[in-house]
C-alpha cells in the first residue's frame, strides 16, 4: 500500500516590511529541520549567479537608498557588500523555491520559510539596526526571486507609504 503524503501546508507570501512584521516567525514555522538546511545550502550555492545579482542589483540601487546605511564612512563598503550578499542568499532561496511551484502559487513553503530563518541567523555579528536591514533584505531578495520584476514596485511604494 503506498503512502499517502500531506502536502506541506504553506505560509502566504508577503510583501516584506523592514520593521519585520511580515517576515515568517519560528511559531509560523516550527523547529528546525534538514530539509529547511538543504534549501537555505543550495539557495546559497545560487546566490552567486547572474540571476541572483540581477535580483539584488536593484534592491541596492532602489530600495536601500530608501532605507540609509548606518555606519561609518569607512565601513560603508563593507556593509554594502554584506547587504549585496544577504539579498543574494535571499534570492537564491527564492530561484529554488521557483522551480517546485506551480504556476500561480503564491505560498511559501514552511521549509523555505525555515530556510530563511537559517539565513538570516548566519548572517555575521553586526549591530541591531544593521542586521535588520540585511535581514530585510535577505527577504526582499527571496520576494523578488518569487514575484518577479513587479514585486519591486510594490517594495517601493511601500516604503514610500511607511515614510
Amino acid at each position: 500500500m503506498p503512502l499517502i503524503r500531506r502536502r506541506p501546508e504553506r505560509l502566504p507570501l508577503r510583501v516584506p516590511r523592514p520593521d519585520g512584521s511580515t517576515w515568517p516567525t519560528r511559531q509560523e514555522v516550527g523547529r528546525a529541520s534538514f530539509a529547511a538546511s538543504t534549501l537555505y545550502q543550495t539557495g546559497y550555492g545560487q546566490a552567486f549567479t547572474p540571476e541572483a545579482h540581477a535580483i539584488a542589483g536593484p534592491l541596492l540601487e532602489q530600495v536601500l537608498p530608501r532605507l540609509g546605511i548606518d555606519a561609518a564612512p569607512e565601513d560603508v563598503p563593507y556593509l554594502r557588500r554584506l547587504l549585496s550578499s544577504a539579498a543574494q542568499i535571499g534570492a537564491g532561496i527564492g530561484m529554488v523555491e521557483q522551480r517546485v511551484v506551480q504556476p500561480g502559487e503564491q505560498g511559501t513553503d514552511r521549509q523555505v520559510a525555515g530556510a530563511l530563518l537559517e539565513a538570516g541567523d548566519d548572517l555575521p555579528a553586526m549591530p541591531a539596526r544593521q542586521h535588520g536591514t540585511a535581514v530585510y533584505l535577505l527577504h526582499c531578495g527571496y520576494y523578488l526571486a518569487r514575484t518577479g520584476p513587479a514585486g519591486l514596485a510594490v517594495l517601493l511604494t511601500q516604503l514610500d507609504e511607511e515614510r
